[in-house]
């Protein structure tokens, strides 16, 4: 770009420092992703990729302390992003000079080195002889690696002026964020509520019987059950984990929303989600209790205790929004006036809710199926009718999308597929997802994993992880933030996934597809070919183990 002044009949051009503007946020923005990289190779490594089982070597302390050594990195980044959040002018412009000197950038490899060294020397049988090297290469690499990300971000000296002036309040949270692992083992002790316990256990006994279970109990050990299935309700199974969950989702949802809640009346939410979690944690109890007892003890334990805290979990966060966006009283009337005068879009044709509710359904229907079935595979059938209604009921929404068959997202859907398919993958070798089923039963589950696996989930991942996350993520429409969205929405993509490299990739080349003709539909395309391709040669080779 440039700039024209005019002096008398003469025009000078100059050069505007606009492309200087992009180098800082591109800098930033590079350092985070290539801190988030070494993070994870440390990370990968040490867990997976070394013959090491430090607890035959080391003590439990020890032990203890190693692993939290990465956590409180983590502890700290998430310290310094929460100041920055609360603190927003104390950042302003101090990156304006990320990135002009690259220096640094040897100082955090070099750091990066020392921190991998003890891989060449850990191993079983080296008993406490590879301790002491082994934390000082973490101590002195970490350092090195972190600073030299500091520097190439902002120079020394801007640095200490920073820290002199907000390090009252910074320097106490980025302590907190360190140690933050550590108090956890301190204060786990804290954990056996005999009170909570006791109460929850008597709540079980009373609400089972009321059942009409005869039920043997011991209140001191606060052992429960019948013939040949009992369970301990431990002090760790008082609920104390989910008030705490429960706790931090109504802080963070407050602080989110501060501007439409009315203060301090919204406080009472506290009280409303603690209470509702201790009475659903007696619920899940007595419902894990009765499944064991009717001869379901693999289902009990295996499927139903693993995932009912979650559903506990996320149906009291749900209550909570729903009670605090119902409820006028909860709510400031500036808020209130603000909602009347601005146009509602009904329900059923709101984009965020279309791209929103039906792969919350989605999952939800993914974790019952796992609570209640000891092969949520074979419910498959009831989870693609209900997400297919889910869908339907926003077919005003959806039809407004500009549908269309573009040759080149049809080209990317048959790479993925291809790659998907050759790539080899072990066979589990266990009972295949259809159970038992034969006949007309086979029939129609197979139909109804075809459609649910070709049409209902490309279009539900799509429009969650493509258009609504990626278009979150994406803050200004550069380069550098479209590739940091794709790369954070395809990491999120492929967690979700058993194949997650594979997976990985293949969201990247979806958000290619989207953004290349900047339409959502290419994407969905892309990504109901792939999986039509899968699905149709899991099918005939009898290999559904590939999908």
């Amino acid at each position: 770009m440039f700039r024209q002044l005019f002096f008398g009949n003469r025009t000078v051009m100059i050069i505007a420092d606009t492309p200087r503007q992009t180098l800082p946020r591109n800098a930033l923005f590079g350092a985070v992703i290539l801190l988030a990289i070494q993070l994870l190779v440390i990370g990968l490594v040490y867990k997976h990729g070394i013959d090491f089982n430090c607890l035959a070597n080391w003590s439990r302390n020890t032990c203890a302390s190693a692993s939290y050594m990465l956590v409180s990195v983590y502890g700290v980044i998430g310290a310094f992003v929460l100041f920055g959040l609360l603190s927003r002018g104390a950042l302003r412009g101090f990156f304006d000079s990320a990135g002009r000197s690259l220096w640094p950038l040897a100082m955090n490899v070099v750091g990066l080195v020392i921190a991998m060294i003890p891989v060449l020397f850990l191993s079983n049988g080296t008993g406490t002889s590879a301790m002491i090297p082994s934390f000082l290469c973490w101590g002195i690499g970490m350092s090195l690696l972190g600073c030299g990300l500091l520097l190439f971000l902002a120079p020394a000296a801007r640095w200490f002026a920073f820290l002199s002036e907000h390090g009252a309040r910074l320097i106490p949270l980025l302590i907190g964020g360190a140690v933050a692992p550590y108090l956890a083992i301190l204060i786990r002790p804290l954990w056996r509520l005999e009170a909570i316990a006791g109460a929850t256990f008597e709540a079980v006994v009373y609400l089972i019987k009321l059942f009409g279970y005869d039920v043997w109990a011991d209140g001191e050990i606060k052992i429960i059950g019948a013939d040949n299935f009992f369970i301990n309700v431990a002090p760790v199974c008082s609920g104390i984990e989910g008030i705490a969950l429960v706790t931090i989702f109504v802080t963070l949802y407050l602080w989110l929303f501060k501007d439409q809640l009315n203060f301090p009346r919204v406080l009472l939410l506290y009280p409303i989600g603690i209470i509702t979690s201790g009475l659903l944690n007696v619920v899940r109890i007595t419902v894990l209790l009765a499944i064991g007892l009717n001869g379901n003890e693999e289902l009990a334990v295996g499927g139903f205790h693993s995932h009912a805290g979650w559903m506990m979990f996320t149906a009291i966060a749900i209550g909570i929004v729903a009670i605090a966006n119902s409820v006028r009283w909860f709510q400031k009337e500036t808020h209130l006036e603000a909602v009347k005068s601005s146009a509602t879009v009904p329900f059923f044709k709101d984009p965020m809710i279309a791209r929103l509710l039906p792969f919350a359904v989605f999952m939800i229907t993914a974790i019952f199926a796992q609570a209640f079935s000891e092969t949520p595979s074979i419910v498959y059938p009831a989870r693609a009718a209900v997400v297919a209604l889910t869908l339907a009921l926003f077919w005003p929404f959806l039809r407004t999308l500009p549908w269309r068959s573009a040759p080149v997202a049809v080209a990317i859907g048959a790479v993925i597929g291809i790659a998907w398919i050759i790539i080899p993958v072990a066979d589990p070798e266990t009972t295949p997802p259809y159970g038992a089923l034969s006949g007309i039963t086979l029939v129609l589950w197979m139909a109804a994993r075809g459609i649910g696996t070709t049409i209902l989930v490309p279009i539900l991942e799509e429009l969650f992880f493509r258009d609504y996350l990626e278009g979150k993520l994406r803050k200004h429409d550069t380069l550098a933030w479209t590739i940091g969205a794709a790369v954070i929405g395809a990491a999120l993509f492929a967690a979700l996934h058993g194949r997650w490299v594979e997976a990985f990739f293949a969201a990247l080349l979806f958000s290619y597809a989207a953004r290349r003709a900047g339409n959502i539909t290419d994407a969905i395309v892309a990504h109901a070919v792939a999986n039509g391709l899968i699905f149709a040669v899991a099918v005939s080779t009898q290999q559904m183990h590939i999908i």
